[in-house]
């Protein structure tokens, strides 16, 4: 009866939500042998036609007997064959199609196509994938910058040493701060996070570890600083806690920093002030930025300017 409602969905996936990327895999990982070679031939000659969930079941389900169609299918014009690239990764061939992932993650114009590409890259690792995902560190969509910086870390091998003793990141580290800086809208910030995680990846490349960096989960400090800073932020007529922040040191000093730059997003009239007060001077080429765009409301440009400069001249 499984093999047959397996089938059924091949011959009419309208059951299947527009979410469901594969057929059903609960139901696929229990079939007996003979009916999973059945469904697996069925996969194969569905997948020749470009059927996107039958590519994905193929990897899922560890079809090895698939592969020769899947690496045609990857490395073809195809506009399925984004996604035998993915299912190759899924069966731990993904070096085989390095160079046609990489180029996923920069250059598909789909945003979703980046995405797939960029968490792929992380699990075959390498220069190739590295180069590929500092790239898109500058990706036009957030989302995608920040999916780049998790593959990155995984990539790196940061991942374990910026997770507390539980496995939960907190914001405690300076390529933490990165993310943050690239998950703004805000180009010159985006820069800045992006140029700080290609150091970063550059020095490890050279040799240095990661203890020589400095790249460590420090227990949380600060969150009275953290905790006032957050309620000034969302409450117009109070005042960034500025002398509060001038105590800090490190990943804190620039996680505030950052997060009140960041309120520049929302046109926060209070943060060039702030920021001068903090001699933020790292903080100035986004603050330019702002002042010459035409999006800034007229009566913040001046404003911006005059912050930027004093940080350039101080």
């Amino acid at each position: 009866m499984s093999l047959e409602q397996l089938l059924q969905q091949l011959s009419d996936p309208s059951e299947l939500s527009w979410k469901d990327e594969t057929y059903d895999l609960a139901i696929a990982v229990g079939l007996s042998v003979t009916d999973r070679a059945a469904f697996v031939t069925k996969l194969i000659e569905e997948a020749n036609q470009g059927d996107t969930r039958a590519i994905l079941t193929l990897g899922h389900v560890n079809a090895v007997e698939a592969l020769p169609e899947l690496q045609r299918a990857a490395k073809s014009q195809d506009p399925w064959a984004p996604t035998a690239r993915r299912a190759l990764v899924l069966l731990g061939k993904g070096a085989d199609v390095l160079a046609e992932i990489a180029h996923d993650a920069v250059h598909s114009p789909a945003k979703m196509g980046r995405v797939a590409a960029v968490i792929d890259l992380a699990q075959i690792g390498g220069p190739v994938a590295i180069a590929a995902l500092e790239q898109a560190l500058l990706d036009d969509d957030s989302d995608v910058r920040v999916l780049a910086w998790d593959s990155l870390v995984d990539a790196l091998g940061l991942t374990k040493r910026i997770q507390n003793p539980e496995g939960v990141r907190q914001l405690t580290t300076e390529i933490e701060v990165m993310r943050v800086l690239l998950g703004s809208e805000m180009t010159a910030l985006v820069k800045l996070g992006a140029s700080g995680m290609r150091e970063t990846s550059r020095r490890l490349a050279a040799g240095a570890t990661a203890q020589q960096l400095g790249i460590a989960w420090r227990p949380k400090q600060f969150e009275d600083v953290f905790d006032n800073l957050r309620r000034a932020m969302f409450e117009p007529g109070q005042v960034f806690p500025v002398a509060e922040i001038a105590a800090l040191k490190g990943p804190a000093r620039q996680l505030a920093e950052t997060m009140i730059v960041r309120r520049l997003e929302e046109w926060d009239a209070r943060a060039p002030a702030a920021l001068v007060k903090l001699d933020a001077a790292w903080t100035a080429p986004a603050l330019q930025d702002l002042a010459n765009s035409s999006a800034t409301p007229p009566e913040l440009r001046a404003e911006l300017a005059d912050a930027a400069r004093a940080l350039t001249t101080t």
